[in-house]
């Protein structure tokens, strides 16, 4: 039997200087337990850039009803990023989340790689 499957989709805020080419990192929490921390590999060199959303499929076990979705980056390059939301829909029931951010991640714009956000 395979895994529930989640789309997800991460915006990156309409900010100057607002993408990150930093290497991106999800975990998601729902009732039913939580993910580890999961990489979220860009599709192109236009991934997380400003104003772009950029779709991902999670396969991992049913987290039941999402509570937290928190979001990070490691730094590496282009640190500052801005996060406006991340949206997750539950593929085989057609649940759907969405997670608010509005923020700056980054030692310089935020001092702080990691924020978390609750539905």
């Amino acid at each position: 039997m395979s895994q529930p499957a989640y789309s997800l989709w991460v915006k990156t805020g309409d900010q100057p200087l607002g993408g990150t080419d930093s290497n991106v990192f999800l975990m998601l929490y729902g009732e039913a337990g939580q993910t580890d921390w999961v990489h979220l590999p860009p599709e192109d060199i236009f991934a997380f850039e400003q104003g772009s959303t950029d779709r991902f499929v999670l396969d991992v076990p049913d987290l039941g009803n999402l509570t937290r979705c928190c979001v990070g980056h490691d730094n590496s390059a282009d640190s500052g990023w801005y996060v406006e939301q991340v949206s997750v829909r539950h593929n085989l029931s057609g649940r759907e989340w969405l997670f608010a951010f509005n923020q700056w991640l980054g030692e310089e714009e935020a001092g702080r790689l990691v924020v978390c956000a609750d539905s």
